[in-house]
């Protein structure tokens, strides 16, 4: 099997919505995009290992920064342990790459190994502060609009940097107007963060169960949240809705980016998760906060694939 085979056949492995969008990019942009998603997964595969006490994640996070920073050689944990606490088959294969994903950044030409590495020690940096702000009991990661904003940055809004340079550098002027880079560098990190934004809001019936919050405290304990107790539906639903808002305003901008890129292939890839992300948000402002805590809303297979006729006529 070539190295672009099983490159592809992890990629599947670990997301195959994923996959299969990537295979409509330029090769020259499709190589660094995968690699990043695969990095960012390894390290998000980390993060959220099943029986690690923090401390452990923590440090082994550390320790795939400091390789990545070139401060150390390997990965020094035993990653085959770690691959074994595993559910997923995809994440044990992932687990088990670590070398040969590491092998790949550094064969990558400087100048896109700099966008990588940039943008992967950005998440990680997200990654490890996500860990610690649910520490010591509690309930809610960020303080304020700020604090939440901020978060979705570094774990989303960067990668949208990322591609918007890893366009440029791979595609050059078929990727769109050199003038257009500053604008487009800050409609992508809000296009990034509007994807985790809907995260945030979608996978409230897991989180709160568990004690974890998103949404500004400040905001809560506003409109009656004693800081403690578990949230209600009548708590969390202005801010819940006003952080809806949010994602819509953010989307909306992103049309001006779409529009803005040349390539046909990297414009469907690029409008086809907003599309997602914005018929997810219309999902979640019909079905209301209390469905929300009690189930998972997602939308369809078939709404899917509507998506992507509507991201190709664009």
């Amino acid at each position: 099997m070539t190295d672009t085979a099983r490159h592809e056949d992890l990629l599947k492995s670990v997301s195959r919505s994923f996959y299969l969008s990537m295979r409509f990019l330029p090769l020259a942009m499709r190589e660094p995009i995968s690699l990043g998603y695969l990095l960012a997964r390894f390290s998000d595969t980390i993060a959220d290992a099943p029986g690690l006490p923090d401390e452990d994640r923590l440090a082994l996070l550390d320790d795939f920064r400091f390789v990545l920073q070139g401060r150390q050689a390997a990965v020094g944990a035993d990653l085959a342990a770690l691959a074994s606490r595993l559910d997923h088959p995809g994440e044990q294969h992932l687990v088990r790459s670590c070398d040969a994903l590491l092998d790949w950044y550094a064969d990558l030409p400087a100048v896109l190994r700099d966008h990588l590495g940039e943008v992967i020690l950005t998440i990680i940096h997200g990654q490890s502060w996500d860990i610690r702000a649910f520490q010591n009991g509690q309930h809610a990661a960020c303080a304020t609009r700020d604090d939440l904003l901020r978060y979705t940055y570094w774990v989303a809004g960067s990668v949208g940097e990322f591609w918007t340079k890893t366009a440029f550098t791979t595609l050059g002027e078929k990727f769109a107007s050199p003038d257009k880079a500053t604008s487009m560098l800050m409609s992508g990190r809000k296009l990034g963060q509007a994807l985790q934004l809907v995260n945030i809001l979608r996978d409230l019936h897991e989180d709160i169960p568990r004690g974890r919050c998103y949404l500004p405290q400040d905001e809560l304990l506003a409109v009656g949240w004693d800081g403690h107790s578990a949230l209600t539906s009548a708590e969390l639903s202005p801010v819940f809705n006003q952080w809806l808002g949010v994602c819509h305003g953010f989307l909306d901008e992103a049309d001006a980016y779409v529009r803005t890129v040349r390539d046909a292939r990297v414009r469907f890839c690029t409008r086809l998760p907003k599309l997602l992300a914005e018929d997810t948000v219309a999902l979640l402002r019909e079905a209301g906060v209390d469905r929300i805590m009690r189930e998972k809303v997602k939308i369809s297979r078939g709404d899917v694939w509507k998506a992507m006729g509507r991201a190709v006529f664009f």
